[in-house]
């Protein structure tokens, strides 16, 4: 084989090689890996990851590829598996579903977006820093008139228990907040923690057995254990107010904020910040609509009447 013909033959590699590149590239371009990371799965945070998922197939169809992962209540899995999202780089955007997912992607993720959704108080967690490259969707409740309700619901309450985990910085927050408007109430209460799912029902216990109505914040150990407690809130008789459980068996009453909405809004942000290229910081935290639920089967259980006065500032389910 002469040079020339040699010369040919790598002339065309060549040029085959760069039209699969460009071919490669040009496939890929618009083209966007989203990593999520769902802290636990109980009825909110799965509506919330339903909610980000229909909104963001919406907006950008075939062009995103979604690569899942749950943490299943661990922090030191959501820290893994942040680990492992910062060592793909095809992975152009990250979404968290609460408070531990969205610590753990901010301790490992610097310069790619995230986006959050089902996170409490963002402020508190420094998720806004004037370089920050997270922006999303909070669920912090107005607590006061949650226990305003509460009041006017169950007049003869003198001493509830809050049941949370003390190590989830969202529930601290709204458990010093119900503290607040407690106090302004007159109302004793007594803490009841409970550092992981395998407490829950020991602290449920303890709990029921101390009080007159059960306070839970939004918190993810107990919403995840949520059915013990209900199980052990009914054998005693004690009715449960709770911040956003979205469960469909739900408590007297629950501070119902639209978590799918959440997700969707989530969505619109991450969208806003890959495609659009907006920073996150210029994009500013939002929150889904919410509403006080109160179920009716839970009324009849404890033979309580609605007043009037609240009859147009709540839901019943």
């Amino acid at each position: 084989m002469n040079k020339k013909i040699i010369a040919l033959i790598l002339g065309l590699v060549v040029i085959l090689g760069t039209v699969l590149f460009i071919k490669r590239n040009n496939t890929a371009a618009g083209h966007y890996t989203i990593g999520v990371l769902q802290t636990a799965s109980f009825p909110a945070l799965d509506d919330t990851m339903r909610g980000f998922l229909s909104e963001i197939k919406k907006e950008l169809g075939d062009k995103i590829t979604i690569i899942e992962q749950n943490a299943q209540g661990s922090m030191m899995q959501a820290q893994a598996i942040a680990s492992s999202f910062k060592a793909n780089k095809s992975i152009s955007g990250f979404y968290a579903i609460a408070t531990p997912a969205v610590q753990a992607l901010k301790s490992e993720i610097k310069n790619r977006p995230i986006a959050f959704a089902a996170v409490t108080d963002p402020e508190g967690l420094h998720l806004r820093e004037s370089d920050s490259n997270i922006t999303g969707a909070t669920d912090m409740a107005d607590i006061e008139k949650q226990i305003t309700i509460m009041r006017a619901l169950l007049p003869n309450v003198t001493k509830v228990s809050l049941l949370y985990n003390p190590g989830e910085p969202n529930s601290v927050i709204i458990v010093k907040q119900m503290k607040i408007s407690l106090d302004k109430f007159g109302i004793a209460y007594q803490d009841n923690g409970a550092n992981s799912q395998a407490d829950v029902a020991a602290a449920a216990q303890h709990a029921a057995i101390n009080s007159q109505a059960i306070l839970i914040p939004t918190d993810n150990t107990i919403a995840s254990a949520f059915p013990i407690v209900r199980q052990i809130a009914d054998k005693a008789h004690v009715p449960i107010i709770a911040t956003g459980t979205a469960e469909k068996k739900g408590p007297l009453m629950q501070f119902g904020v639209d978590y799918f909405q959440s997700g969707v809004q989530a969505a619109q942000l991450l969208k806003k910040m890959l495609v659009d290229g907006i920073k996150p910081i210029d994009l500013p935290i939002v929150a889904p609509t919410s509403s006080i639920l109160i179920s009716e089967s839970e009324l009849k259980k404890f033979s309580i009447e609605i007043p009037e006065s609240l009859k147009d500032s709540i839901t019943l389910i």
